[in-house]
C-alpha cells in the first residue's frame, strides 16, 4: 500500500511541477517547492514528546552529514530536475530519474560496500540501455526544440539522478538507528536554504516577488500537499527496505506520468519504440531490484555469517 501511494504521489510531482515551472524559473519554483516541504516537515517535529528536541539534537551534532544529504537530496536534485523538466518536459526526465536504482546499485558498490550480482550488473546494462533509446527516440519526434535543448535537458536530467542516487545510498547510511522524521527537518532546511543562496548567488532571488498567488497556491500544493507525504514514504521504505528498493517504486512512474499526459493534457501516446524501450528499461531496473537483500553492507553480512545468521 505504501509502494502504490507513493507511486502516485510521484507521479503527481512531475505533472504539477511542470505546471509550475510553465508559469515561473525553475530556480525560483526549486526555492519555493523546497520551502513549502520544509516548512512541513518541520511541522511534523511537533509531532509528539521530544520529537522536535531530537530534531534539533540530530542538526547540532551532525550538520556536515545532514548538510551534504540536502545539497544531494534538496538542492541539486530539484535545480537539476525542475530546469530538465522546462526544457524537455516531464517524459524524458522522467524515464531518466527512473533509472535511480540502477544508478544507486552502483553507487552503493562502489562507494557504500554494498554488494552485486551478475543478473543485477545485466540489469544495469538493460535498464541504461533502454533509456538511451527512449531518448533517441523521444528526440526524433520534437524537431521543435533546438539541439542544445535537448541535450541541456538530458545533462540537467544526468545530474538530478546522480545526486538522488548518491542521496539515497548516504542517507540509508545516515539514518541506521534513527527515525527519520527526526532526520528530515534538518536535511530539508539545509537544503532549502541551499537553494535560497543559489537564487541570492545569481540574482534571481527577485523572481520569488514576482509570484502571483496562484504560483504560491501551485507551490504550496505542490510543496506541502504532495511531497511531505512522498518523502515520509520514500524515507520511511529506505529506512525498511533500502534505497535501492526505495528507487524501484520509480518503475511504473514514467508509465503512469506518460498516460496521464495524453489522458489529461493531450500529449500523444508513446510510439511503438518508445513504449518498447521504456519496457527494456523497466525490465533492466527490475533485475536490479531482484534481490532487495543485497542492499546490504558487507560488514553487516559478514556479522550475519559469523554468527550463523
Amino acid at each position: 500500500m505504501i509502494s502504490a501511494a507513493l507511486a502516485v504521489l510521484l507521479a503527481l510531482t512531475w505533472l504539477v511541477s511542470d505546471i509550475a515551472v510553465s508559469r515561473a524559473d525553475p530556480a525560483v519554483v526549486a526555492a519555493g517547492r523546497s520551502a513549502f516541504s520544509a516548512l512541513g516537515l518541520c511541522l511534523l517535529a511537533f509531532r509528539g514528546k521530544g520529537a522536535l528536541r531530537r530534531s534539533i539534537d540530530q542538526v547540532r551534532r551532525r550538520p556536515v552529514a545532514l548538510g551534504i544529504s540536502g545539497l544531494l537530496g534538496v538542492s541539486i536534485y530539484a535545480l537539476g530536475s525542475l530546469t530538465a523538466i522546462s526544457l524537455v518536459g516531464v517524459t524524458v526526465p522522467n524515464l531518466l530519474l527512473a533509472t535511480t536504482p540502477c544508478l544507486s546499485l552502483l553507487i552503493g558498490v562502489l562507494f557504500f560496500r554494498k554488494r552485486t550480482s551478475w543478473p543485477a550488473v545485466v540489469g544495469v546494462i538493460a535498464g541504461s540501455a533502454g533509456a538511451v533509446l527512449f531518448v533517441i527516440a523521444s528526440f526524433a519526434l520534437r524537431p521543435d526544440l533546438s539541439s542544445s535543448t535537448l541535450v541541456g535537458g538530458v545533462i540537467a536530467s544526468g545530474v538530478a539522478v546522480i545526486a538522488i542516487a548518491a542521496y539515497g545510498q548516504h542517507y540509508a547510511r545516515l539514518s541506521k538507528g534513527h527515525n527519520p522524521l527526526d532526520l528530515l527537518p534538518g536535511i530539508f532546511g539545509i537544503g532549502t536554504l541551499a537553494v535560497i543562496i543559489f537564487l541570492v548567488i545569481t540574482g534571481q532571488l527577485g523572481g520569488l516577488a514576482a509570484l502571483t498567488w496562484l504560483d504560491w497556491g501551485i507551490l504550496a500544493l505542490l510543496g506541502v500537499g504532495i511531497y511531505v507525504p512522498v518523502y515520509v514514504l520514500q524515507h520511511q521504505l529506505i529506512h525498511l527496505r533500502g534505497a535501492v528498493f526505495k528507487a524501484s517504486i520509480s518503475l511504473v512512474v514514467p508509465f503512469l506520468v506518460r498516460f496521464a499526459e495524453t489522458a489529461f493534457r493531450g500529449a500523444p501516446l508513446p510510439t511503438p519504440f518508445e513504449l518498447g524501450a521504456m519496457l527494456v528499461c523497466v525490465a533492466g531496473v527490475a533485475l536490479v531490484i531482484r534481490h532487495p537483500e543485497r542492499d546490504r553492507d558487507r560488514s553487516d553480512q559478514e556479522e550475519g555469517v559469523r554468527h550463523g545468521g
